[in-house]
């Protein structure tokens, strides 16, 4: 509720409706809970709050009578920065900045699942503000993440190093464990969003012998993923110790899931697990490997328009948008190193160079 005894929306005055406010807002809210209840509560509030204002104002076309949860289909990228811009003038500072980052973490789960809102450009929305502080400058932000996703790596290695059940155990955990390492690796070797991953089947990935997969993607356009020979091999073996006919790639291997197709949700747990077990950054998540791999490839050297190939982006100013800070910082702190000098360095080599014109 947007606050303990509320009972009406607070700009329209409409009864407090019993449904969400958004279409698929109990993933992004189970995810967001994963910080605490809190979080959860004030995200929730925030995402109504929102919903209220747009159906109030008659924003996007939205309007009253439309009923609860409403689609996010019509959402733009300027409305999302025109309700941020409504928060700073009609809330506190601390509340907008949280309701703003309610309504980035929502656009950025809805791209997680490939649902994002053709209206909204999510590039352009990182640079114009930041998710944890309205004040504070985009860049800041993209690189705090940044830095948060350098653990990533430490995903993997987790389900790697997890002793492996014998071949006998009746509750399939084993099984459970060899998706969970092949499912990470997947993720990490592709970049793909995770509804790619999940909806793949064994033949498309050529029973885990395949280097390459054709998946569809936004806009269902067809694109190439990269399955690169680590992530064949974690394949590979979770596929020999399947014994069920669902064509599939990953499935639920629970005593009651008669091995039906794993949900995005539940390979989003399998990242959650291992984040909460390893105390990383709440935050992370299984589309964080997307990000993760595309600042690593770039700070390798790999082309712009290579990166912009690699994850699928239709313009390479998406690409450019959304890396550019990261890779800005990389570059200025390489160069940095190399050429940068203390204060008393440099003043030995002033002297230096105004003796050696003094003695011409």
């Amino acid at each position: 509720m947007l606050s303990g005894k509320a009972t009406t929306l607070p700009i329209s005055g409409r009864p407090l409706p019993d449904e969400m406010a958004w279409q698929e807002e109990r993933g992004f809210l189970f995810e967001a809970g994963v910080r605490s209840a809190k979080t959860e509560s004030t995200y929730r509030s925030g995402l109504r709050l929102f919903a209220d204002w747009l159906q109030h104002h008659g924003r996007a076309g939205y309007t009253l009578s439309d009923p609860w949860p409403l689609s996010p289909a019509a959402l733009t990228t300027a409305e999302v920065l025109n309700f941020r811009n409504w928060l700073l003038a009609h809330r506190a500072r601390a509340t907008a900045t949280t309701y703003t980052s309610a309504v980035m973490g929502y656009l950025l789960y809805l791209d997680g699942q490939d649902h994002l809102p053709t209206g909204v450009q999510l590039g352009k929305l990182q640079q114009q503000m930041a998710r944890r502080q309205v004040e504070r400058n985009p860049a800041e932000a993209v690189i705090d993440q940044d830095q948060a996703r350098q653990e990533i790596p430490q995903i993997i290695l987790y389900y790697d190093n997890l002793p492996l059940p014998p071949e006998n155990d009746r509750y399939n955990r084993r099984l459970s464990l060899l998706r969970d390492r092949a499912l990470v690796h997947t993720l990490y070797a592709t970049a793909a969003r995770i509804s790619e991953v999940v909806r793949l089947n064994r033949a498309h990935v050529g029973h885990g012998r395949a280097s390459h997969a054709t998946v569809t993607g936004k806009g269902n356009k067809p694109r190439t993923i990269h399955i690169r020979p680590y992530a064949q091999h974690a394949l590979q073996v979770y596929l020999n110790e399947r014994t069920d006919n669902n064509p599939a790639l990953f499935v639920a291997h629970s005593r009651n899931a008669q091995s039906a197709r794993l949900s995005i949700t539940a390979a989003h747990n399998i990242v959650k697990k291992a984040v909460i077990a390893l105390g990383l950054e709440a935050s992370l998540s299984a589309h964080d490997f997307r990000h993760f791999r595309a600042t690593q490839l770039l700070r390798e050297g790999m082309p712009l328009e290579v990166v912009q190939e690699y994850l699928g982006h239709a313009d390479i100013a998406t690409t450019r948008n959304i890396y550019a800070p990261v890779l800005g910082v990389h570059i200025v702190s390489e160069w940095l190193d190399q050429v940068d000098k203390p204060p008393r360095d440099a003043a030995i080599t002033i002297t230096s160079h105004q003796e050696a014109n003094d003695t011409r």
